[in-house]
């Protein structure tokens, strides 16, 4: 199994600047993690040092799990109903396998 390596990427000052605004403008942090070629935890050192505060994580509770598994039962992916929800697809994923709903295979 390949794993995806990525080399220690430094941001300048300038673009520390752009991610935070462009968080603060509503991207979010994993499209920025995307397009700043960066992991994830080092947008949110960049957010945390810059003072600004994060928008507070989306939970999945136990009444948008059963919303989430009728959008399944009618034909939705898991990578759809968390654009709905404003989640990862695979935290939409995980949280369907959770709570028993018996999984589509992937699609090729």
């Amino acid at each position: 199994m390949a794993t995806d390596i990525r080399e220690c990427r430094m941001l300048s000052p300038d673009e520390v600047t752009e991610l935070v605004e462009a968080y603060r403008h509503g991207v979010e942090m994993n499209e920025l993690s995307r397009r700043y070629g960066v992991h994830r935890h080092t947008v949110d050192r960049h957010l945390e040092g810059a003072g600004g505060a994060k928008r507070p994580m989306t939970k999945m509770t136990p009444a948008k799990v059963e919303q989430a598994k009728e959008l399944f039962e009618q034909g939705l992916s898991a990578n759809q109903i968390g654009k709905k929800f404003g989640i990862s697809g695979s935290t939409a994923w995980k949280a369907l396998k959770r709570a028993s709903v018996k999984m589509r295979p992937p699609v090729a």
